[in-house]
């Protein structure tokens, strides 16, 4: 993938007000095995497997400072990564318009 092209079209949904700046900055998946939860992550109904299913696939993970946001085609899975820590977990049926958006970026570059 062309992690350039797709930052800089992630920074025009920013500037439309599509996409929240605190999304951070797109780059070239690298898996880590989850290894806790925190209580938030389960508010949807994502079970550990299917969380880590979701960084096992992606297609893009977002650094967010202390954690990284994985996002598949199936959910998306936000990790703390000092404690490899799972802290939000959603599966596709939630994903809102921003994230709909980077995928349709991630699917037309």
């Amino acid at each position: 993938m062309n992690f350039v092209e797709i930052n800089k079209r992630i920074k025009s949904l920013m500037e439309q007000g599509v996409v929240t700046p605190h999304i951070g900055v797109a780059k070239q998946s690298i898996p880590i095995k989850i290894e806790g939860v925190n209580r938030h992550a389960r508010t949807h109904g994502v079970t550990l497997e299917q969380a880590q299913a979701f960084v096992d696939t992606s297609e893009v993970m977002f650094e967010q400072v202390n954690r990284r946001m994985f996002l598949s085609q199936d959910g998306s899975a936000t990790v703390i990564i000092e404690n490899k820590r799972l802290i939000s977990a959603y599966s596709r049926e939630y994903f809102d318009p921003a994230i709909l958006a980077i995928l349709e970026v991630l699917e037309n570059v």
